[in-house]
């Protein structure tokens, strides 16, 4: 029978179906991916457990409460539509601005330039406004998206440089509170909020700002740069972690090393908080 079965397919249909397979795995890991990091990795959580309950009811034969998941899950669905609105729309827009040419091109080259070029701006900010005790909070993002909280600023989208970057910290100026939000080649949004973290291991002398770059590294895989107004020190936080007491040749080494790569963090050059 088994025998019988398999001849009935070619070749050309057992491809389809490995490529059906494979494009199912694709819409799915980067549906996580862009997940990741928001509300929207709960919702699927949510409905995973959602899931696993009906079938176990339906194995028991509970009619009862398989009615009442068959409910949750006919009415979830526009639940969900009006609940996630932002994210789904984010993720249409994240849709919408996909190249394909860049899948056929090598820009690596270039993008080393263009990153190595922001490092320098960034460290050239951060040593100035650390000798002049002037507060900062620098988000780099990585791989997880961040408009969620560059929504909650001012958007800029400008290019990135080292005297802007001073300038929207300078204090008694309409953007100097919140964070300031980074991609790859553009200062995305000013005076952002952050989400705090609720970790009672943190030292008192730590304040808004500090605590501010522990919790979005703690739901983000983000690079937080943190400039003391008190003390005058670089801190990062990264993975849920604060690291402190970055020099120039250090701050520059550890966001080569972690920023836009999925390279360990120098453990070694800093000292763990």
């Amino acid at each position: 029978m088994l025998a019988n079965y398999l001849t009935n397919f070619s070749l050309f249909q057992i491809g389809i179906s490995l490529l059906d397979i494979l494009l199912v795995w694709f819409l799915v890991y980067a549906a996580l991916k862009l997940l990741i990091g928001t509300r929207g990795l709960q919702l699927v959580k949510g409905i995973f457990i959602i899931v696993l309950l009906k079938i176990t009811f339906n194995l028991v034969g509970f009619k009862t409460m398989s009615y009442i998941i068959d409910q949750l899950v006919t009415w979830g669905v526009l639940a969900i539509i009006i609940i996630f609105q932002p994210e789904i729309r984010r993720t249409l827009e994240h849709l919408g601005r996909f190249d394909i040419s860049t899948i056929f091109s090598n820009k690596n080259n270039n993008k080393d330039k263009v990153k190595e070029k922001v490092i320098d701006n960034i460290v050239t900010s951060a040593r100035h406004m650390a000798r002049r005790r002037i507060g900062a909070l620098i988000v780099l993002e990585n791989n997880t998206g961040l408009d969620e909280y560059a929504e909650s600023g001012i958007k800029l989208n400008s290019n990135i440089s080292s005297e802007l970057l001073i300038n929207l910290f300078i204090p008694n100026t309409p953007l100097h509170d919140g964070a300031v939000i980074l991609d790859k080649e553009k200062i995305k949004s000013a005076s952002c909020m952050l989400p705090l973290t609720d970790s009672r291991t943190i030292e008192s002398k730590y304040g808004t700002r500090h605590r501010a770059a522990i919790g979005l590294s703690e739901i983000t895989d983000a690079i937080v740069i943190v400039v003391s107004e008190e003390t005058g020190l670089i801190s990062i936080g990264h993975n849920g972690n604060l690291l402190t007491d970055f020099n120039d040749e250090k701050l520059r080494q550890y966001l080569n090393a972690n920023w836009l790569h999925n390279s360990p963090t120098l453990g070694g050059l800093i000292n763990e908080k």
